[in-house]
């Protein structure tokens, strides 16, 4: 028992210089001690009330008790004081409580305390008061004792105590008189000390971490416009906007131990609702343990600093403004003058490099104007044509292209003003009579109220001369292939005969067989070859423009003969593609025709897909398998539709046409047509 004494001695020493707590944990560490002795210990002292416990973090710290006995408090108080246990049970009260309250012993003792004649002013409930108190926090809150008819206002101080048991309660001393001081108003010092804040410029103000006031000064109270009274037990809540509020929020949660101090401005509205500026000087304070207390704050009125600052930083500005804004006159006259002459001087440069550049470009140029009389022409121009110098300015545009006339010329000059840019190939007249051929771009441009056509001819003497050689030896090419496609089927013919006298002479089976081999051998030669006709005239003309509605219409009469019905929702579209588009159409449908069962109905309709067009042909009446599809376009397919497919998809590939099959299996054959962007255009509609 002896040990177990010294053991708990050498525990309350330890805790003793360790006021912010020590868990169980730390206690064994500091004392050698079993922890589970230990824990023992603090049982035995928490029940004698020697020591109180609090969470930190996930632990449990134990810190020497700062409550009083409740036994002790009739030797040392002479107050009006009751005790309160922690189930809220009046268990114990002084002759001057009972004589304050007007009641007696048996009307309180083991009554709850919520029953009393006693209500709290500051706005909180008092379960939650109590709870505090009994947690170790001392409370000083404004109250109201009911004396029947009366009512008598009281200052009621809440302190902790402990019973003999260990269990905590609470000890209620009420003061009367005056209530508006911390600490008694009988001790001088507190007198003079008080007196000293009243006299004081700036506000001071004392208040708990929740916010309820304990001390004001008198010059806080003269400009909130409210009495001292009135204020202590209130909250302190300045009233000051949304963003203030959060601002005045965060900076005390920076208060901590290391740094209690901060500085802190705002504006608020005080008596008579007048905003003010006001800066704040604040000091947390913390007991023993690190634990907030309350808030010393000391502020001042800096509403007429403010308001300078910000008259001074406006003459300021506008004053700079203005020295800004003279300097800046300046600057933009000079700046005006230097622009000037830099516009000039660029203007000449880009004059000069302008007529360079036309006068060293690769092409003849010309500036028309509406009358058709030449304005410019460069110097390519001029030694094309065989004229010297300014010589052209005199001419009309008939003169070196004389393809054209006025009327001509006018409706060229309108089509280029509405419709934007033309090109053609002509024929330009040179000064000896000499014709050239030409290509010949012409554009609408206006300036400064100033209108011509801006035209580019380029000499196409040579790749004229190139396209008619190649076109002579493509039809010598197809001449010779015509020949001797000619003998080849000949040959075929005989050797096709031959075979079939061959056949007809011999009756052994492996003869026989070998006999039909070479024929089918020769047949698809046969075939091959005819595949070649249709390719004679495939690319012998130049591609072109070409309504589409036309085609279609005239391909599709062979069909409807037969009681096909065309469904075609086509505008007026030209497509630029070879000259035997026509032979593409006709294909498609004969192909459709001959690959289905029984077709019934073909539908056509343009779509568009980004800048690309779309056109498809449908029909019904086609099973096809998928995999089979795939080989519609084969140049090797068996058949004169296949043959006819492959030949459609080649002459579209001329001009980046792409031909593709996309129906779905058993569900007739789809057709589509993808045309790029640069090789359709819409016509005009008529009126």
């Amino acid at each position: 028992m002896e040990e177990n004494n010294n053991e708990i001695s050498r525990i309350k020493v330890l805790l003793a210089s360790h006021p912010e707590g020590l868990s169980i944990t730390e206690i064994a560490g500091y004392l050698q001690i079993n922890r589970n002795s230990v824990a023992k210990y603090m049982d035995i002292l928490q029940i004698q009330g020697t020591v109180d416990g609090r969470k930190r973090g996930t632990s449990k710290v134990y810190y020497i008790s700062e409550r009083l006995p409740a036994s002790s408090l009739r030797k040392v108080c002479t107050r009006p004081f009751l005790i309160v246990n922690q189930d809220d049970i009046v268990v114990d009260l002084n002759a001057e409580f009972q004589n304050l309250m007007l009641v007696s012993p048996d009307q309180v003792l083991n009554k709850s305390a919520s029953d009393l004649p006693l209500r709290f002013l500051d706005g909180s409930p008092s379960p939650q008061i109590f709870r505090a108190v009994l947690r170790g926090a001392e409370q000083r809150v404004r109250g109201q004792i009911h004396q029947g008819q009366k009512i008598l206002a009281v200052t009621l101080l809440l302190i902790p105590v402990v019973f003999d048991n260990g269990k905590p309660g609470v000890c209620v001393i009420a003061e009367t008189g005056n209530t508006n001081t911390t600490g008694s108003l009988s001790d001088p010092r507190s007198q003079e000390i008080l007196a000293l804040l009243d006299d004081q410029i700036g506000y001071v103000v004392r208040h708990t971490p929740e916010g309820i006031i304990l001390y004001v000064n008198e010059t806080f109270c003269r400009a909130v416009g409210k009495t001292r009274e009135e204020l202590i037990g209130r909250p302190f809540n300045p009233l000051v906007s949304p963003e203030d509020a959060q601002k005045i929020q965060s900076h005390r949660a920076h208060l901590t131990v290391q740094y209690p101090v901060g500085i802190i401005e705002y504006r608020a509205v005080m008596a008579h609702g007048e905003l003010q500026y006001q800066r704040w000087h604040e000091r947390a304070l913390f007991n023993a343990r690190n634990e907030l207390v309350s808030y010393n704050s000391c502020g001042i009125d800096i509403t007429d600093q403010v308001l300078a600052t910000n008259k001074l930083k406006k003459t300021q500005e506008t004053l700079e403004e203005s020295i800004v804004s003279r300097t800046a006159d300046l600057r933009g006259i000079n700046r005006q003058l230097y622009e000037e002459m830099s516009r000039r001087e660029k203007t000449e440069e880009q004059l000069l490099l302008t007529k360079f550049a036309m006068d060293s470009a690769a092409d003849m140029i010309f500036w028309v104007d509406k009358n058709a009389h030449i304005q410019y022409a460069n110097t390519l121009a001029t030694l094309v044509l065989g004229y010297a110098g300014q010589e052209l300015l005199d001419h009309s545009f008939f003169d070196i292209v004389p393809g054209y006339s006025l009327a001509t010329w006018d409706a060229l000059w309108h089509d280029l003003k509405l419709g934007g840019p033309a090109g053609s190939e002509t024929t330009l007249l040179k000064k000896d009579g000499q014709n050239i051929p030409a290509e010949m771009k012409c554009i609408y441009l206006e300036y400064h109220g100033r209108e011509f056509v801006y035209c580019f001819l380029r000499d196409i003497t040579e790749r004229t001369r190139m396209e008619r050689a190649l076109q002579e030896a493509n039809k010598k090419l197809n001449v010779l292939t015509s020949i001797a496609r000619h003998d080849i089927q000949n040959k075929i013919t005989v050797l096709l005969g031959y075979l079939g006298r061959t056949k007809k002479a011999t009756r052994d089976p492996l003869i026989l067989d070998y006999l039909d081999r070479q024929e089918q051998a020769a047949k698809a030669i046969s075939t091959e070859i005819n595949l070649t006709r249709e390719f004679k005239d495939l690319g012998q003309q130049p591609p072109e423009w070409q309504n589409l509605r036309p085609l279609i219409l005239a391909a599709r009469e062979k069909y409807e003969k037969s009681g096909i019905t065309f469904v075609m929702d086509i505008p007026e579209i030209e497509i630029y593609a070879d000259v035997q588009l026509d032979h593409v159409f006709h294909r498609l449908f004969d192909g459709a025709v001959q690959i289905g069962e029984t077709i019934s109905i073909f539908r056509i309709h343009l779509s568009s897909d980004g800048p690309d067009l779309h056109l498809t042909i449908e029909c019904d009446g086609c099973s096809i398998p998928a995999d089979q599809r795939k080989q519609l376009f084969d140049q090797h397919g068996d058949g004169s539709a296949l043959r006819g497919l492959f030949i459609a998809r080649e002459i579209l590939s001329l001009t980046g046409i792409r031909l593709a099959e996309s129906g779905e299996p058993d569900h007739g054959l789809r057709f589509v047509l993808e045309i790029p962007a640069s090789y359709f255009r819409y016509l005009p509609i008529n009126e």
